[in-house]
């Protein structure tokens, strides 16, 4: 199975199903040892070079492993023999740079005692201890200890500091040691070695060392995806059997232990006295001696305690009563018990049909046979087909393999486990891939808001940071970040914020008619835009010189657009209902919360009818009579609800009719009186933007008319440049909020995964 894992990761096409949670695993494959192995050869190079990685050919795993260790052999072994020098000089040129301070000191010679230097910072304390301790004397010099000790005591000493993890020298020794600058250039010599080796190998290094990386993908997908076809899925089966076998067992047990104190009750006893040594059985499977008993139509046995059947427990004969509620309980819980392991029986023989290549529960058959499921565009199954030709050709060599290698293409997949694919141009695939991907990835149940969301938040972004001069400032942006600036890396923002760039661009030419915060009349063009902010005033004052009837224009377009994309939220909402093909949840539910929300957003623009200037029609469309629609959605929403709880009752598979129903009032009630007002912060954020602009430009312009031009260009650089990164900031945080709460949550789960191919070098 690795090997068909590697020959279809090279073609780059596949995406491989991640193993059900009930199935079982396979054990670890064979190349699992090799990969080992090559990681320790590996681990002695990797230290001295970075390895990079360089195409694979096609072949099976363990024949490349194979082939990668018998060439990495000889570069192992002589690289772990220079690592072992360099490891060895390094030693030494430690204890030589602590031993310079003492060289040319001549010690006394004598015949009784003797001198070692040790050099052992760490343990220096513990070697005068010892040395003490043994009747030498110890005088420390820096992390040097000097040790002078009877010759007869000699020996102990030296075996004992050798034990201690000191080495002791002699006098001699010292003088022999080679001086640091000899070390050194030693040092210097087997690097250089090390690394002209290295360089010479550097092929056969690069092969293997992204042969490893490839196989610890194979082996991490193994280990993820793979499916046991043999006693491991057995097992799984018989363990749940047995388990289901013994609560039945049980169970039926205690119906017996039950009907009998029940017997015993309806006979008048609170309590029945078997002789020492006795029980009472209900069954009994030896022919050991007994007496039989009549519990009121029931056959029960008196006979020697400890034997093999059903025996009522002593304790409960004491008080019949209170044993019976314990039985009671007792049943009941084995029952639950016993009905949850029957639906993981079920769920595991449903999952086992459906991920397996057989399905026949012949585990003995399928020994050591593993399945995997993957899943490929039809465009490229016949780069599979080719794929596993190649595989067979190259494993046929082993005709075992071959014959129980099989495998089948299944046309249709349940819609909860198919993948993702979804193909943008550019630069509404950048949208999707960075926003719409960060909420979630849409499932095939639902609608995918990935277009929508592509449109909407740089619209939104723009709404809130019109103006032509910054929006040039982030298209400028967004162009480096596409060249190299970063090193290229942040090419798919770099496109997002190109694209928002031009649309705020758009705002600022079209709607707003500002560059910098300056109005386009003051440079001669004769547009003042459709939304009047603020009145064509340059000089000191221009930041106070707002038009309230523009900004009330912009507000009221603000709040219509909220009301339209949170009502197309909701209808998408009934969409996914019937996607899922739970159209009576679309009926019950979902088409009363759209009208609940129509309503209660009609409701709050009523409110505010006298503040903003609402076209006639529209005017007259909120006089009608919300209130009533309102009440009426929340009946509707009630008794859909309703009708489908009664529809599902005693169902174990049903929809969460309970938990739309709540959450579809509460959204839709409160769609319209909170989430409509919420886009208000369109207009309050280009309005601050606007404010700030102008403010600066004012300013700007003070210091021009006083002379300073110096200064005037300094503010007008560096606060503008403050306003572009801070109202950026703002505006993008509250497109993302407009995008995700307000529009995304109403509809959208962003539960499935995408169709991402393996790919291995």
């Amino acid at each position: 199975m690795p090997d068909v894992i590697f020959y279809l990761g090279k073609e780059g096409v596949v995406m491989f199903e991640e193993r059900h949670q009930r199935l079982a695993r396979p054990r670890d494959p064979e190349i699992a040892q090799y990969a080992r192995k090559l990681d320790e050869m590996l681990s002695a190079i990797t230290p001295y070079y970075q390895p990079a990685v360089t195409p694979l050919p096609r072949a099976p795993l363990k024949r490349l492993i194979e082939g990668a260790l018998q060439d990495l052999q000889a570069v192992y072994r002589d690289v772990r023999s220079f690592s072992e020098q360099i490891q060895e000089l390094k030693a030494k040129l430690q204890m030589s740079n602590s031993l310079q301070r003492i060289r040319g000191i001549r010690f006394p010679r004598t015949d009784a005692v003797d001198v070692y230097i040790v050099v052992s910072s760490r343990l220096q304390n513990e070697v005068i201890s010892l040395a003490r301790a043994l009747g030498g004397g110890a005088t420390a010099v820096g992390d040097i200890t000097i040790i002078t000790i009877d010759r007869g005591r000699a020996a102990e000493l030296a075996d004992a500091l050798t034990k201690l993890g000191a080495t002791p020298l002699t006098p001699d020794e010292v003088e022999r040691l080679e001086a640091p600058d000899k070390l050194n250039e030693k040092l210097n010599n087997l690097n250089i070695n090390i690394y002209r080796l290295i360089d010479r190998n550097r092929e056969i290094i690069n092969k293997a060392y992204t042969l490893r990386q490839a196989v610890a993908v194979v082996l991490e997908t193994f280990g993820r995806s793979a499916i046991a076809e043999g006693l491991e899925m057995g097992h799984l089966f018989f363990s749940l059997r047995a388990e289901i076998e013994r609560l039945r067992r049980e169970y039926k047990e205690l119906e017996l232990v039950g009907d009998a104190l029940k017997m015993i009750k309806a006979m008048g006893k609170k309590s029945l006295k078997i002789p020492p040594g006795f029980g009472l059985y209900l069954e009994l499977q030896s022919n050991e001696p007994r007496a039989e008993v009549d519990l009121g139509g029931l056959k029960a046995y008196v006979a020697r305690a400890g034997l093999e059947g059903v025996q009522v427990p002593p304790q409960y004969l004491e008080d019949v009563d209170s044993s019976l509620e314990v039985v009671s309980s007792s049943l009941a819980s084995v029952r639950r018990t016993l009905e949850g392991r029957r639906r993981e029986l079920e769920e595991l023989q449903r999952v086992y049909k459906e991920y397996s290549i057989y399905g026949d529960e012949k585990w003995d058959e399928h020994k050591d046979i593993t399945t995997i499921i993957f899943y490929v565009l039809e465009k490229n199954v016949e780069k599979v087909d080719n794929a596993l030709v190649e595989l067979i050709k190259s494993l046929s060599i082993n005709i075992e393999i071959v014959k129980r290698l099989r495998y089948k293409y299944f046309s249709e997949v349940p819609r909860e486990r198919r993948p993702v694919l979804e193909r943008f141009p550019t630069p509404l695939r950048q949208f999707v891939n960075k926003i719409v991907y960060m909420y979630g990835v849409p499932s095939a149940l639902e609608v995918s808001p990935s277009g929508l969301v592509a449109v909407l938040f740089p619209l939104f972004f723009g709404w809130m940071f019109g103006d032509l001069g910054h929006g040039l400032l982030l298209a400028i942006l967004g162009l480096l970040l596409m060249g190299k600036l970063f090193g290229g890396r942040y090419r798919e923002w770099g496109m997002i914020w190109l694209t928002t760039g031009v649309i705020s661009m758009m705002f600022g030419g079209l709607v707003y008619a500002e560059f910098f915060g300056l109005p386009l009349s003051y440079f001669g063009v004769r547009w003042d835009g459709v939304f009047h902010l603020f009145q064509p005033t340059v000089g000191p004052s221009m930041g106070t010189a707002v038009e309230t009837e523009g900004i009330f224009a912009n507000l009221l377009a603000a709040l219509l657009f909220g009301y339209v994309i949170m009502a197309g939220s909701f209808s998408l909402k009934i969409a996914n209902f019937v996607k899922r093909g739970e159209g009576d949840m679309a009926l019950g539910i979902g088409v009363p919360v759209l009208l609940l929300y129509i309503a209660a957003g009609m409701v709050v623009l009523g409110l505010l009818k006298t503040t903003l200037p609402l076209p006639a029609l529209l005017s007259a469309a909120v006089d009608l009579p919300w209130m009533y629609v309102l009440i009426i959605a929340v009946i509707l929403l009630i008794s859909g609800s309703a009708a489908l709880m009664l529809k599902y009752r005693g169902l174990e598979e049903r929809p969460p009719i309970g938990s739309e129903m709540a959450v579809g009032l509460v959204e839709g009630i409160f769609g319209g009186l909170a989430n409509i007002p919420s886009f208000s912060r369109l207009m309050i954020l280009i309005l601050m933007h606007g404010i700030f602009t102008k403010l600066t430009a004012g300013w700007a312009f003070a210091l021009a008319a006083s002379g300073n031009m110096a200064a005037a260009v300094a503010v007008a650089v560096t606060f503008n440049a403050l306003i572009a990164v801070g109202e950026g900031f703002m505006s993008f945080i509250q497109s993302l909020r407009l995008t995700f709460y307000e529009t995304l949550s109403k509809f959208y789960e962003g539960n499935g995964r995408l169709f991402t191919p393996l790919a291995l070098p």
